[in-house]
């Protein structure tokens, strides 16, 4: 593993155990380098319009599509699922599905949440703490509630990254992973980069009866 790291820092002229004792190697700073080398396109040049898209066979101007599920490009759907569901909030005691093992930063946080407005909770009867039930096309989990306006009215947001170290039968991978209710269908990805949509789909948030008795 050394060999490897030495190999990596060699062009700095330091070795692993000198970045040890160092702890940082700070590097030159260079400010408004495009003016000298321009930018990292085939033009060398600011591009609104892509090069190296329209070369590949894409659209090389950026334009706005509406993604598969959303209230205006799925109107049915979204009487059955009226939410729009973000995914992948980020929680500070947490490095995407680290550290949720027992302990300080877990006491932080013991459970995932998921954001919704005051005006829908109530409609739903949910206050911040009951276990709510999530659901999309593709499945459902459950989360703790976290009644808030720091989101719009029909959003809802929820923590990503959910497992259960202390669950030794499965470590609970499917209890609170908001994974399952996302879209990895290769025809609603982005055609050219191939990312799926992970804040763009259609939910229904209940109570979850049962989690909340006694």
């Amino acid at each position: 593993m050394k060999d490897s790291l030495n190999e990596i820092l060699a062009p700095t002229g330091f070795s692993w155990e000198d970045f040890v004792k160092r702890g940082y190697i700070e590097s030159e700073r260079r400010f408004k380098k495009y003016q000298f080398e321009g930018f990292r396109t085939q033009t060398r040049k600011f591009e609104f319009f892509s090069t190296v898209m329209g070369d590949l066979g894409y659209d090389p101007l950026p334009g706005y599509v509406d993604p598969p599920e959303t209230p205006w490009s799925n109107p049915e759907l979204a009487k059955q699922y009226p939410f729009q569901l973000i995914t992948g909030a980020r929680i500070k005691s947490f490095f995407h599905s680290e550290n949720r093992q027992p302990g300080p930063l877990r006491n932080h946080h013991p459970d995932p949440l998921v954001e919704i407005h005051p005006v829908k909770a109530k409609e739903k009867g949910i206050v911040s703490g009951d276990w709510v039930k999530i659901s999309s096309l593709r499945g459902s989990v459950k989360m703790r509630a976290d009644v808030t306006d720091r989101v719009p009215e029909n959003v809802v947001s929820a923590n990503h990254g959910w497992w259960f170290p202390e669950n030794k039968k499965d470590l609970g991978w499917d209890q609170s992973n908001i994974n399952i209710l996302t879209d990895n269908d290769p025809d609603t990805c982005d055609q050219a980069f191939g990312a799926t949509n992970l804040r763009t789909m259609l939910c229904n948030i209940e109570k979850a009866v049962e989690e909340n008795k006694g």
